[in-house]
């Protein structure tokens, strides 16, 4: 490059360009990473909320529209849960069916499963399961059928299963998830999140598209 051309070349646009993508990266990174989490630990609580309504009245209102049984199980048909989350923001859980082991009643089965959760300056975040089994003898709760997130800024995440510790409070995903929003899109082999520690992971050939930038 001659003197001329380096005294033409703006480096500082370049430069500018360069922190500009960074900062719309770490942006879409940490917006994915709340909804990712957010929605898998929404559907978490939604199936304790199912279990523990009569344990925990303050604040949840559970109606149903009758009961009755399937394949002799109790069966709660089209339940709908309300109440607010510990920061006040109210949110509505229902189901298509929420049937219990006859054999276990700490066993049980929910079909098509959603929650919507109202968040921060008139966002909100809805989260659909369509099949879920838990265990509450060993706190485990598998997710199948597709798991959906969306919310209302645009952003949307997708994983076919999933499956939880409600113990200890941590979700994980073994088939690959994808998600997009407005600032780009992502996708991951597998992601582990901890609600206790705040942290999501994702692994297994993560690549992120973020306005013309990939990583």
């Amino acid at each position: 490059m001659s003197m001329a051309d380096q005294q033409g070349y703006d480096w500082s646009a370049r430069v500018r360009t360069t922190a500009s993508e960074a900062l719309r990266y770490s942006r879409f990174v940490t917006i994915m990473k709340k909804v990712l989490s957010a929605g898998a630990f929404l559907i978490i609580f939604a199936v304790l909320a199912f279990f523990f309504v009569e344990r925990q009245p303050r604040g949840l209102q559970l109606a149903y529209e009758k009961l009755g049984r399937v394949e002799n199980d109790l069966a709660m048909m089209k339940p709908k849960l309300t109440g607010s989350d510990s920061q006040g923001r109210p949110f509505t859980i229902t189901a298509d069916q929420a049937v219990q082991d006859a054999h276990d009643p700490k066993k049980a089965t929910l079909r098509n499963l959603e929650a919507d959760l109202a968040l921060e300056k008139d966002d909100w975040i809805n989260a659909r399961a369509k099949n879920g089994m838990v265990d509450m003898n060993t706190g485990q709760l598998e997710l199948a059928g597709g798991i959906d997130v969306y919310t209302g800024t645009g952003y949307e995440l997708h994983s076919r299963t999933a499956s939880a510790n409600l113990k200890q409070s941590v979700i994980h995903g073994h088939e690959p998830v994808t998600g997009q929003g407005p600032d780009g899109s992502l996708r991951a082999d597998s992601f582990h999140a901890d609600r206790e520690t705040n942290l999501l992971t994702l692994s297994g050939h993560v690549r992120m598209t973020v306005l013309g930038t990939s990583k």
